[in-house]
């Protein structure tokens, strides 16, 4: 066999398939990139005759000898290596291959100036990390890359990847035995002339077969069981590529599968085939892709309720094929390509001008895209009329950047998948953003390129990836469908890195703006195992206030007539991201709202232990009958189920399965019935609460053992000699005589006696549309899709008045339309900080607002407060936990508020301030 350098120096044909490359290394590499000591063992780790590092050799290196400590020299560095400016690069890649890689690497986004004094930066970094493979642990594929990074943000950053050499002809397939674990991480050569259909069917194959985890297709999994209920009804249909005709999915009801097995059933949705409810049964579904695009500019052909029945009919689509934009014909032909026969396509599968029809298959994106067996992304170009470019040779970018930098190391230019994607439109639009989220298997056609990602890797025509779905590459970064994989771990962290990604993306229909993250809503609620009220997780709802804008925003609402008509008196809340929008494009400093590292970090350290030590606001929605319905309630709720505890919301009881008689699991909650608390709940309201309110008896008591042992859903140890006291709305825990009583809630938190006895106070106002009295609703863990719930928080907190003052802070810009304003008190005094939007500040002459403490806060940041005054007698870094959170609200109505910006604030500040009942909209 040649010996790896004879295979390395082999000749490549100059320009083959598209790849620009040069025969033997004819120019030599300057003085810099020298000093990059660039060899195959720089790219390719191998420690195989360390047996204690459990790498396994690779063959395109030669056999290493065992090295001392005085022979190791570091490769990857915590520092970058500067290369120099483009100026000098340019002037060098004359005569050096690596500067002139560097230079074609280079992609301008704005061509209409200059970029010579661009400093650009060269880094080694770990990239892939095979899983182990046998059982002594021994790792494959483990590569580093180089990152060129540009002090420009209008040059593009990319990475110089060590390509496989060309041993022999392979197909152009990843499937098993094609090509050998020495070449996992390195780069290909992207031949169009054998076509990609193979390499995409061995893509999904893999991932099908021989993935683990969140990519297997489980049909006893909740949404799997679900999604069978979905099928089964009237509204879901897809469409058959072979007869080309809408259609029903066909499947195979199997009883009994599992004997004894655990079931779930869920009766949201209506009854089974024919009105029939079997509870131990299985549905099998036959397999069906889905089609992720940009409808575009235009009404494109849609299904609606003049045409649907003649879609029904067998070929009944084929009569309509030319008004259908070129991204289905390409979908329903790669479908056909991939061995199976149906597709869902919203356009077509949804009866557009229904609004029924529209609204149930809305409601269950989620379901729909997790189980697609795959989701066809259609990134390419600006609308569906472009279609799938790398379908077509001759629109297929085989255009690689490569070149023979030293002997045996020939490098090409590769760029994250992320990169093109994030450049496409397809990218910036609001429902393709839980498209992509919701489903198992994406394959992205972007740039001319085909990528695929799953849940548990990516791959790509340019990189030998990971086939096992268990290692690692630079490829995954940025990856949306890699976020998911930390959902059981700590739902909220994936919650607060959703909501700045979706609210960056551009809504044609703006009234869609919780529609669009609907399914996002329904994929979370599985773990935080609460509804999401207003696109806000009810199990944490504290935190979830805490969002802030990045750019001036407006209110939601409808801007004219037709509008109007479509909103159909839909309104969304000041106190949630999905009450604001703005006109502007996404860019950098966008539209998005997000959840500020600097404003959240002390809530985030330990998330439950901040809800439950530093909030205390019962907080009450007004139903779709007007009626205050809690929004938690500790022994109706049921606990996340993050694995990691500090992940987690509210305390809660907690979901176990039990085996009835049969063998069959029931979920349950730990409820104590009549000894436990009393079924009143929260819903009883406050002390004093008149005619509609029920009291609940003081003489009752909690049960013990709910705080107790092992059905301790907070983990605490208490005695069983503990009293608990039952006092309207919170439990009293009196451990001996003449000890302070801790006061518990309905959230579990437990209460400063002040606050507890401030919660006796009833609701008092009422709204225009609900005049005549306050009800009081018990808690609901779903809410009334008929009777939706009015964007209306109704609570008690302390309210009081501050002056706003222009800040002097010499710290950072806020984002367009923002700045920053000092909080004086009413002597004069700094108080506390906030950013708002800079239009609406003008509308006043006075300096003196309204401000709602909802929460505790852990310190002041830098920028909110650069010099310390000693309002508090405190040193700086002795205060903790000495601040609000505020609201400036400002007043619209007699008893109604509207939020208008969020704020720290010291609690000495609100000194005098007052208990009060706030309605917010």
């Amino acid at each position: 066999m040649p010996s790896v350098s004879e295979e390395s120096d082999r000749p490549l044909a100059n320009g083959v398939n598209g790849v620009e490359t040069s025969a033997e290394p004819k120019k030599a590499l300057c003085a810099t990139c020298l000093k990059l000591n660039l060899s195959a063992d720089k790219f390719i780790i191998d420690n195989g005759s360390q047996s204690s590092a459990k790498i396994e050799h690779n063959r395109f290196l030669p056999q290493l000898e065992s090295l001392s400590m005085s022979d190791i020299s570091l490769k990857s560095r915590s520092t970058r290596k500067l290369l120099g400016s483009l100026a000098d690069i340019q002037r060098r890649s004359k005569s050096c291959p690596f500067c002139s890689l560097v230079i074609q690497s280079a992609l301008p986004a704005n061509t209409s100036r200059t970029y010579d004094n661009a400093q650009c930066y060269a880094n080694w970094e770990l990239d892939g990390r095979g899983a182990p493979h046998d059982q002594g642990g021994r790792v494959s594929g483990r590569t580093r890359r180089i990152h060129l990074i540009w002090d420009d943000e209008s040059l593009k950053d990319s990475y110089l990847v060590f390509v496989a050499p060309e041993r022999y002809l392979r197909p152009n397939s990843d499937a098993r035995r094609v090509w050998g674990n020495e070449a996992l991480f390195l780069g290909r050569t992207i031949d169009t002339e054998m076509g990609n259909q193979a390499l995409i069917k061995s893509w999904l194959d893999l991932c099908r077969k021989t993935h683990q985890g969140p990519c297997r297709d489980d049909t006893t999994t909740e949404q799997s069981v679900k999604f069978g209920d979905i099928i089964s009804q009237s509204f879901f249909g897809v469409i058959d590529v072979l007869d080309m005709q809408l259609t029903s999915l066909p499947f195979e009801i199997h009883e009994n599968v599992m004997a004894g097995g655990p079931h779930y059933h869920d009766n949201e949705l209506g009854p089974q085939i024919g009105g029939s409810k079997s509870t131990n049964r299985r549905i099998k579904h036959e397999p069906y892709i889905a089609l992720s695009y940009v409808w575009g500019k235009g009404e494109p052909y849609m299904t609606k309720l003049s045409n649907v029945m003649l879609h029904r009919l067998h070929g009944g689509l084929e009569r309509n094929l030319e008004e259908l934009p070129r991204v289905f014909h390409d979908a329903f032909n790669l479908v056909r390509c991939l061995g199976v026969r149906y597709i869902w396509i919203d356009s077509l599968c949804i009866v557009q001008d229904s609004s029924r029809s529209w609204g149930l298959n809305s409601r269950a994106m989620d379901l729909i895209y997790g189980n697609a067996i795959l989701t066809i992304c259609a990134a390419d170009g600006v609308d569906s009329s472009t279609g799938l470019k790398a379908m077509h040779p001759k629109e297929h970018d085989a255009h690689q950047i490569s070149a023979e930098c030293a002997s045996g190391v020939r490098l090409m230019v590769s760029r994250p998948p992320e990169m093109g994607i994030k450049a496409s439109t397809w990218d910036t639009r609001a429902w393709t953003f839980q498209e992509r989220l919701l489903s198992k298997r994406c394959l992205i056609f972007t740039e001319g390129r085909v990528y695929f990602q799953c849940l548990s890797t990516g791959m790509s025509e340019d990189i030998f990836a990971d086939r096992e779905g268990a290692g690692w590459s630079l490829d995954l970064v940025n990856a949306p469908l890699q976020m998911l994989r930390e959902l059981s771990r700590r739902a909220l962290w994936v919650y607060t890195n959703c909501v700045p990604l979706y609210t960056a993306r551009i809504l044609t229909n703006r009234k869609d703006v919780l529609a669009a993250f609907d399914g996002i809503c329904n994929l979370m609620e599985k773990t935080m195992q609460a509804p999401f009220i207003f696109g806000l997780p009810s199990s944490h709802f504290d935190l979830a206030l805490l969002w802030q804008p990045q750019s001036a925003l407006k209110r939601r609402k409808p801007k004219d007539d037709k509008e109007r008509a479509e909103y159909n008196g839909m309104q969304f809340p000041s106190w949630s991201w999905c009450g604001w929008t703005c006109d502007a494009l996404p860019s950098p400093m966008g539209n998005k709202l997000e959840y500020q590292s600097s404003m959240v970090d002390g809530c985030l350290t330990n998330v439950q232990e901040w809800l439950t030590k530093h909030t205390w606001i019962h907080w009450y929605i007004r139903d779709g009958r007007g009626n205050l319905r809690p929004l938690w309630h500790k022994q109706k709720s049921i606990e996340d189920k993050s694995s990691e505890k500090r992940w987690k919301g509210y305390r809660a009881r907690l979901e176990y399965v039990v085996a009835d008689g049969h063998g069959r699991g029931r979920r349950r909650g730990r409820s104590r019935g009549s000894g436990g608390y009393p079924s009143s709940g929260c819903g009883g309201g406050p002390l004093g609460c008149k005619n509609d309110s029920v009291i609940i008896d003081s003489n009752q008591r909690a049960d013990p053992r709910e705080y107790a042992g092992e059905d301790s859903s907070d983990g605490e140890d208490r005695k069983e000699d503990d009293v608990y006291v039952v006092r309207n709305d919170v439990y009293v825990v009196r451990k001996d005589e003449g000890d302070e009583d801790s006061i518990f809630d309905d959230y579990g938190r437990i209460l400063p006696q002040n606050v507890a006895d401030n919660n006796r106070k009833s609701f008092y106002s009422t709204l225009p549309e609900n005049p005549y009295r306050v009800v009081m609703a018990d808690y609901c863990s779903k809410p009334d899709r008929e009777f939706p719930d009015q964007p209306i928080l109704q609570f008690w907190t302390w309210h009081t008045s501050l002056h706003l003052v222009p800040s002097e802070n010499p710290g950072p810009k806020p984002g367009k339309g923002l700045c920053r304003y000092d909080i004086a008190d009413e002597i004069g005094d700094w108080c506390g900080s906030l950013v708002l939007d800079e239009k609406w500040i003008t509308k006043f002459r006075r300096s003196e607002h309204d401000f709602i403490a909802i929460s505790e806060a852990k310190a002041f940041s830098k920028d909110e407060c650069d010099v310390w005054t000693y309002y508090i007698p405190k040193e700086r870094e002795q205060s903790e936990w000495d601040l609000y959170y505020v609201l400036l609200v400002e007043r619209k109505e007699k008893m109604r508020w509207e939020r208008v910006a969020l704020g720290r604030v010291f609690k000495a500040a609100f000194s005098h301030a007052e208990w009060k009942e706030i309605i917010l909209g």
